[in-house]
């Protein structure tokens, strides 16, 4: 395992002495995420989302993007923005299609009944028909024009190195032509907030670097949620996913690749896990047999409990040293 792991992997067994250094404006404005914590990984709002990547892989598989074994990406930009509105649209439409198929169906069983007459019921259709087009419009252009979009910008996403390494224990920012990199263990994690413009607010994860001014908004999989313990979860499977003393966090877009990280595989020998736990529930499992569990869940867990992995980091919230650490790369 030495071979696969380098040195500077984050261990939480292991935890090294860390410089002084912080941001106590950032304290000052937001909530600072405990290390450590309940070993609750699971964020019920992307489980679907997740669900869909991992079913891309019927098989064990040597690599995936954005998600590995190995690297969390992080795509910004307009892009990954856009695809994520047509994700939401292409599921807001699919409801009302639903509904709305639901009501032409009545609609057709009360002529049957009622008039038996075939004018009424072509002059129903042509009622519709435009109403149906432009749904149906909506439905297959935000399912498949967020595919397409990936398609296309997949090049530039993957060339760039922005996010988490599980193996090196690094997390690495493109910052124009440079990219910064540094520990894991040097980045606090805050829980940051803005209006959501209907009366309530919208949480992210930000990763701030204790000894610069660098930081990692960690949107992607889980964006501006409603529900903070959506993101304290996200924390958990964050840490999870770069403790190299344990496994990958047992949630659906890691299972593909599970077989690859030693940590994990013995693990996973070790309990008899089912390499197609997740894998083996459809979207529409899920919504029916599961969901309300893990919400149930969620809402149950207390984050907020003391750790002691979280005495060990020490020297947050002081004023940053005179040198930064971590580097520029070229």
């Amino acid at each position: 395992m030495t071979d696969v792991y380098r040195d500077t992997a984050y261990r939480s067994d292991a935890i090294p002495v860390l410089l002084a250094g912080g941001h106590p404006d950032m304290d000052l404005a937001f909530q600072r995420l405990p290390w450590g914590g309940t070993h609750n990984p699971i964020m019920p709002n992307t489980i679907e989302v997740q669900l869909t990547y991992a079913r891309l892989y019927e098989n064990d598989a040597e690599s995936g993007f954005p998600w590995d074994d190995t690297t969390y990406l992080i795509g910004n930009g307009f892009l990954r923005g856009l695809q994520g509105f047509l994700y939401i649209l292409y599921m807001s439409v699919g409801v009302g299609l639903i509904a709305s198929l639901a009501g032409l169906a009545i609609a057709i069983i009360s002529l049957i009944i009622y008039h038996q007459n075939i004018s009424d019921f072509i002059d129903l259709i042509d009622s519709v028909k435009y109403y149906f087009g432009i749904l149906l419009g909506f439905y297959f252009g935000g399912k498949y024009g967020r595919i397409l979009i990936a398609w296309i910008s997949e090049k530039r996403q993957r060339a760039n190195p922005t996010g988490l390494y599980r193996r090196e224990g690094l997390v690495r920012i493109e910052k124009g032509k440079a990219v910064f990199e540094a520990p894991f263990i040097e980045f606090d994690a805050y829980l940051v907030h803005s209006p959501s413009g209907r009366g309530g607010r919208y949480f992210n994860l930000l990763l701030q670097h204790r000894y610069s001014k660098h930081q990692l908004w960690m949107k992607g999989l889980l964006t501006d949620a409603m529900d903070q313990k959506e993101v304290y979860a996200y924390w958990e499977m964050i840490q999870q996913f770069m403790d190299v003393s344990r496994p990958l966090p047992d949630v659906p877009i890691f299972e593909p690749f599970r077989h690859r990280d030693p940590v994990t595989a013995e693990w996973d020998q070790r309990t008899g896990r089912d390499p197609f736990k997740w894998r083996k529930i459809s979207p529409e499992s899920w919504r029916k047999h599961h969901e309300q569990t893990y919400r149930e869940r969620l809402r149950a867990t207390n984050f907020h409990q003391a750790c002691i992995l979280d005495a060990h980091i020490q020297g947050r919230g002081l004023p940053l040293p005179d040198q930064p650490q971590g580097a520029m790369l070229a």
